[in-house]
Parts: structure tokens; C-alpha cells; sequence
């Protein structure tokens, strides 16, 4: 194993760490880590077998390996920005939506808590007519 070989291997042993660790957290989902574990896949693929990135850069037309790399990891993060973009749209539709159902909501208890109010205060002689109605009635012949 050469130098580059060897930090390849590190930095995908890192990684690999830290997604377990941010997946244990609870601060990163596992539908999400799949796409991480998939580049780790990647890195320790072509750290192992350089032949295969030789490959990929004559399939493509591209002389230096190296720059056939670049060219798979610039591919990578627009795929990733491109994810998450569509992501973040869905999430903001929701969030709206969200807070107008809450608006309408909360629009419906305040107008139940003004009509309950306003019911209480104008017909507070029939509210005491009523537990009266409700209470025995009292006859004249009966105090004696």
C-alpha cells in the first residue's frame, strides 16, 4: 500500500466513525447516511484499486486519473446539493401549509371563545332563569 492508499483508508475509517456517532445521536437519519456510506464505499473502492479510476478516466476521455476523481466528486456534491434542494422545497411547502392550517385553527377558537364570552354575558338573566327552571319550585302552600 502507497501513502495516498493509506490516508484513503483513514479518512474512510473517520468517516465511518462519525456517521455512527451522528447516527447514534440522533443527529443525522439513516436515510441520510446511506448516501454517506455509499461515498465511503467509493473512496476505499478507488483507494484499493487504482486500476478502477484508471478505467473511469479512459471510459470518459479524461489522461489524468486524478482529474477523472475530481470529476466524480464535483458529480457527487451537485447530486447531494441537488438532493437536498428538493428537500428543503418540500419541507418549506409543508411548513407553510402547516402554519396556515395552525392560522385557521387558532382563527376557530378565538371565534368559540368570543361567542362563548358573548353568550355568557348577554343572556346571563336567562343563565340564572335556567338554574331556577332547574331547582324545585317553591310554593307558598308549601313554607308553611
Amino acid at each position: 500500500m502507497n501513502r495516498i492508499q493509506i490516508v484513503a483508508m483513514v479518512v474512510a475509517g473517520l468517516m465511518t466513525i462519525t456517521l455512527f456517532q451522528l447516527i447514534r445521536k440522533k443527529k443525522l437519519k439513516e436515510q441520510y447516511s446511506l448516501l454517506w456510506f455509499l461515498t465511503i464505499i467509493v473512496i476505499v473502492a478507488l483507494a484499493l484499486w487504482e486500476p478502477l479510476l484508471e478505467r473511469i478516466a479512459e471510459a470518459v476521455g479524461i489522461q489524468v486519473p486524478s482529474n477523472a476523481l475530481f470529476l466524480l466528486a464535483l458529480m457527487f456534491l451537485f447530486g447531494m446539493a441537488l438532493h437536498f434542494s428538493l428537500l428543503v422545497s418540500r419541507l418549506t411547502d409543508q411548513s407553510k401549509m402547516l402554519a396556515q392550517k395552525l392560522a385557521l385553527l387558532e382563527r376557530d377558537q378565538r371565534v368559540a371563545a368570543e361567542a362563548g364570552d358573548a353568550g355568557g354575558r348577554s343572556t346571563g338573566s336567562t343563565a340564572a332563569a335556567a338554574d331556577s327552571a332547574e331547582a324545585p319550585a317553591v310554593r307558598d302552600d308549601d313554607r308553611d
